[in-house]
């Protein structure tokens, strides 16, 4: 009787905060062509409308599903957006690969049309040759540095009404401040700024209203992998990577959950690792952990995604 007492109370708990906040926008690249541009397609566009600064559609890495978004070096995409008001919660999940070099921009305008007028709230420069991350207004002096080779979230709830923004990058807050000296009171663009460094990766972005942090009681995990699509092979075999989480302290203090989701012919189905041995996790520290699981199939698209929330055994908890 306890245990359906637990779950009523989990789910009317969800339903609670499925209602408190609701998506305005989202993006996985899935249902576009790889290798072309989504210059005029679903709403992106290079800056001022120049195909040129367009993006193509990447199969390379992704960070659910198979595709991702290519931030080339001439690559300037905007996609514009109206919100004027209350609170609203942008992800974004960027991959950086190890060699990359020069300086690509994650950016955010309260003012935006073609030609003009602009106004920029967030300009976050990864400098990939250093590995330094510089938000332009509200720096934290956070000590982030770049993660390279892992798809990492960028998350900032910004508050029109309020006119404040709080940034964070791979869990880390990284700004916080005005959202806009000028107080329009608006968020009007997305823009993805090659500058002419390396290739970077987006993949997930996503707008929804209300902080979504706060959509629910339940604890946040200290780590996620994210979605980590598995390559292409031979679903008998095992693909194995290496995640670096570095929480540190004791990893008898962690509580792990590995999922698997596949895709295709048969999917999409959802599962975790207690209920089989074709993907699990091993080797787990304070600072790594290793995953396994089957290579994709060209119909069949296998990605896991790892977690980890730490607990102390010493705190009195109810």
């Amino acid at each position: 009787m306890r245990r359906q007492i637990g779950a009523l109370a989990f789910i009317v708990l969800l339903s609670l905060a499925g209602n408190s906040w609701a998506s305005e926008f989202a993006e996985g690249f899935e249902t576009y062509a790889a290798g072309t541009s989504v210059h005029g397609q679903g709403g992106w566009k290079g800056w001022n409308n120049v195909a040129a600064a367009g993006a193509p559609v990447s199969n390379r890495t992704a960070h659910g599903g198979r595709n991702s978004i290519e931030i080339l070096g001439s690559s300037d995409l905007v996609h514009e957006f109206h919100l004027t008001s209350g609170k609203w919660t942008v992800t974004a999940y960027q991959y950086i690969p190890t060699g990359a070099r020069g300086a690509t921009y994650f950016i955010l305008l309260n003012t935006y049309q073609d030609d003009g007028p602009y106004d920029w709230s967030v300009q976050t420069e990864f400098d990939m040759t250093a590995g330094i991350i510089t938000p332009a207004i509200g720096a934290t002096g956070s000590p982030a540095k770049i993660v390279y080779d892992q798809w990492v979230q960028i998350r900032l709830v910004i508050d029109l009404t309020a006119n404040t923004f709080e940034e964070s990058y791979n869990g880390t807050k990284i700004a916080t401040g005005p959202w806009d000296t000028n107080a329009h009171g608006t968020l009007q663009a997305i823009d993805l700024f090659g500058n002419g460094a390396s290739s970077v990766y987006y993949d997930d972005l996503k707008i929804d209203s209300g902080d979504t942090a706060g959509a629910s009681s339940l604890p946040r995990p200290a780590y996620d992998s994210g979605w980590i699509t598995t390559p292409q092979g031979s679903p008998s075999q095992l693909y194995t990577k290496i995640l670096t989480h570095n929480l540190g302290g004791n990893a008898d203090d962690y509580v792990v959950d590995l999922q698997r989701k596949v895709s295709g012919i048969v999917g999409p189905n959802l599962s975790n690792q207690g209920l089989g041995t074709e993907f699990y996790y091993s080797f787990l520290t304070a600072s790594t952990v290793s995953i396994s699981a089957p290579y994709s199939a060209v119909d069949l698209v296998t990605s896991v995604r790892l977690r980890i929330w730490v607990y102390d055994r010493t705190a009195e908890t109810p």
